[in-house]
């Protein structure tokens, strides 16, 4: 099956109707020919390390407000309880979902980070995976949206992969009044 070149895929992403059943058809070919037809999975489990966000995204059902009773940051030990009780469970990966950088927006966030020793939610989030990492036989995958390249070399060393929801890479996002709009305000030290 031959790969389908950058000028045909950006005419196939507005793909309607028929052409879009032709073009699920090649893709579902070239993805049988490449791994057949076996689905994989790998048991993983959920640990949110914080539930506190600087986005308010209408669409999120994960994120809390500080004035949420709910709202919440997860302290070493339950860390370590939630990875081990998984790992117990026959888990083979931790999946850290967390709000993106709420201690830019929130006191709460920042609260927690200090009686916690640290400055920034990454920070945090890299002792954590570190942690699960070194006290189980957990592979710890975090989901901490967008990242500046610091950011991203703090999680690389104990980072099975990291994820992002593609809409995290919108520019409309970044525009006043949407959900992302605050990456384009660095604050220091972030």
């Amino acid at each position: 099956m031959p790969e389908i070149s950058v000028s045909e895929a950006n005419q196939l992403i507005h793909a309607r109707g028929r052409d879009l059943l032709a073009l699920m058809q090649r893709a579902a070919a070239v993805r049988d020919e490449a791994w057949g037809r076996t689905v994989t999975y790998s048991r993983k489990v959920f640990i949110p390390l914080t539930n506190l966000c600087r986005d308010k995204c209408a669409y999120c059902t994960f994120a809390r407000t500080p004035s949420d009773p709910r709202a919440k940051t997860l302290t070493p030990d339950e860390v370590l309880e939630i990875a081990r009780a998984g790992q117990r469970a026959g888990c083979k990966e931790a999946l850290f979902s967390l709000g993106e950088r709420p201690e830019i927006t929130h006191a709460l966030a920042r609260e927690h980070l200090a009686a916690l020793g640290y400055e920034t939610t990454v920070d945090y989030l890299a002792a954590m995976l570190k942690l699960v990492l070194e006290e189980t036989t957990l592979l710890p995958h975090p989901n901490p949206g967008a990242l500046h390249l610091e950011e991203w070399r703090k999680l690389r060393p104990y980072a099975g992969s990291m994820g992002m929801m593609l809409e995290n890479v919108s520019p409309r996002l970044l525009e006043k009044g949407q959900a992302h709009f605050a990456l384009t305000k660095r604050p220091t030290g972030v």
